[in-house]
């Protein structure tokens, strides 16, 4: 079948929904399906390339107006492209103009990556456009059921709505003889600390100077902060203030390569983001796939989906530093349970967030919408 799949960047771009949106667009390709994908690009010129077996198209970017990229040719996206099915990644405004413009008899589904948080004040301008675009899919697919059960929007759509979680490629972070002594490099010095690991930009939604703060209640631990952003000198200066800088490590921007490694080389995943900007956490599948006890936050979202408590890590309220010390202390004191913990993951992450098991679903989900258009439209040839 001839897939379009409409999403706002794509690797190099770094991020959860680019990675996500990598993987579908490889992973169906490689499953002999042709796809394209459309995309803004980050300059005033449209650049069409084969990445793979993946037909890429950056669309000329002439700006941004409140994170939303100016692309004048993202919505005709669907005239370019003849699809079979459109599959597209919400939030995108450009992607809801662009499933508006498509034929009636071309199936869409919406991946609702999370309701629109930071803009809410322009949700009143936003909303019609919105709404259209829920009434026009075919079908909504979300991560999680608390994406459904949170969201202000979805719930007229509720007949809509389908649960697949997103997968990875696990594979990996599979250890390996070079991985082991990688690890052990990075170890080198850390004495018997426990080390407890974040990744994720230093941005105040993700939490990292409650993780600071905690530390001055477990002085066991060591904290690794591999990322950057605006956020940075803050941070150091906030443990600086507290007497802990020392047990403060700061990898900033890791390479892909070496991420696996990084994560092996932890004993505890730290992910202490505070708002529902944080949806789904899909480093915190990377760390179960390395069999790592977690530790994050209660969200409106679908984290504690993926951080069930006492199974594979411990929740605990957002903004909190005292029990975000206390989960750490528990964690210190008990290597079994950090190694129940993080057993569990390892299970839990191949079992329910494995690429494979991902791109089965969807393509079913997609097969099952095709059918139902060459029912209601027999004229129409569509390639499968």
């Amino acid at each position: 079948m001839r897939i379009l799949e409409l999403g706002k960047f794509y690797p190099p771009e770094r991020g959860g929904m680019e990675t996500l949106l990598q993987l579908w667009a490889e992973g169906f390709a490689a499953r002999g399906h042709d796809v394209t994908c459309v995309v803004a690009n980050r300059h005033p010129r449209t650049v069409t390339e084969q990445v793979g077996q993946v037909r890429l198209e950056r669309v000329a970017q002439f700006g941004e107006l409140f994170s939303l990229s100016l692309c004048p040719s993202y919505t005709g996206a669907i005239h370019r492209h003849p699809t079979d099915i459109i599959h597209a990644h919400f939030p995108n405004p450009l992607a809801d103009l662009a499933i508006l413009r498509a034929p009636r008899r071309t199936p869409v589904v919406v991946h609702w990556h999370s309701d629109i948080v930071r803009q809410r004040a322009l949700m009143s301008l936003y909303r019609p456009l919105q709404l259209a675009m829920l009434r026009r899919a075919d079908q909504v697919v979300v991560a999680t059921p608390m994406h459904l059960e949170y969201s202000a929007w979805l719930g007229p759509f509720r007949d809509k709505v389908t649960v697949i979680p997103f997968g990875l490629d696990l594979a990996r972070f599979a250890p390996t003889p070079a991985l082991g002594r990688r690890v052990a490099e990075l170890r080198a010095g850390c004495g018997d600390r426990v080390i407890f690991l974040n990744v994720g930009r230093l941005v105040p939604y993700k939490g990292q100077r409650h993780a600071i703060e905690a530390l001055t209640g477990a002085p066991k631990a060591e904290l690794w902060l591999a990322g950057t952003g605006p956020l940075e000198e803050e941070l150091r200066e906030l443990a600086g203030s507290l007497g802990v800088s020392d047990r403060v490590r700061f990898w900033g921007n890791v390479a892909d390569s070496d991420l696996p490694a990084l994560i092996h080389a932890c004993d505890v995943f730290l992910f202490p983001s505070v708002t529902p900007n944080e949806a789904f956490g899909l480093v915190l599948v990377e760390a179960m796939a390395c069999g790592k006890p977690l530790i994050a936050c209660r969200l409106r979202s679908g984290v504690p989906y993926v951080c069930r408590p006492n199974v594979n890590g411990l929740l605990v309220p957002p903004a909190e530093s005292k029990a975000l010390a206390e989960a750490m202390g528990t964690l210190i004191a008990s290597p079994s349970l950090r190694s129940t913990l993080g057993t569990a993951g390892r299970h839990l992450a191949a079992a329910e967030f494995a690429v494979e098991g991902m791109l089965d679903r969807y393509l079913e989900l997609f097969r099952g919408l095709l059918g139902k258009s060459r029912a209601e439209c027999p004229t129409t040839k569509l390639t499968s």
